[in-house]
């Protein structure tokens, strides 16, 4: 085991914490302008983006180095650590929607309610069971 890698993961893992909290912090606000909206979903793509690099470092302090987040998904499913692959694959794969939030007032619902619906709940138990093993 290399404790540099152990290290690295943990201080990520800290960072995921502080932006999953912030994003968990606002889930039942109702947002009453698109700033807030912004504001919400920049929250989500921060967490989603630590969540990522978290995945990442700790595949590797475990010896199973992968640069792929799909694969990293994979492989942390494999360990049940997350719960649906599926739910990550759909989040690494709207990550650029946001750019498209001003052609579209409906992205931005959409976009909260999946966060709030699906997306936060997969954030919440990969928190969970990683907070378990730090």
């Amino acid at each position: 085991m290399n404790s540099d890698a152990e290290i690295r993961w943990r201080q990520i893992f800290e960072n995921y914490e502080k932006a999953y909290k912030e994003l968990n912090k606002y889930k039942d606000r109702i947002f009453e302008t698109d700033l807030e909206k912004a504001g919400y979903i920049h929250y989500f793509e921060i967490a989603l983006e630590f969540a990522a690099k978290v995945m990442i470092a700790y595949l590797d302090a475990k010896g199973k180095p992968i640069e792929d987040p799909r694969k990293a998904v994979m492989e942390l499913a494999r360990l049940g650590l997350i719960q649906n692959k599926r739910t990550w694959f759909r989040a690494q794969n709207r990550k650029k929607l946001p750019l498209y939030l001003h052609k579209n007032e409906k992205l931005f619902d959409e976009l909260i309610l999946d966060i709030h619906n699906t997306y936060l709940p997969e954030l919440e138990t990969f928190w969970e069971r990683l907070n378990e093993i730090r």
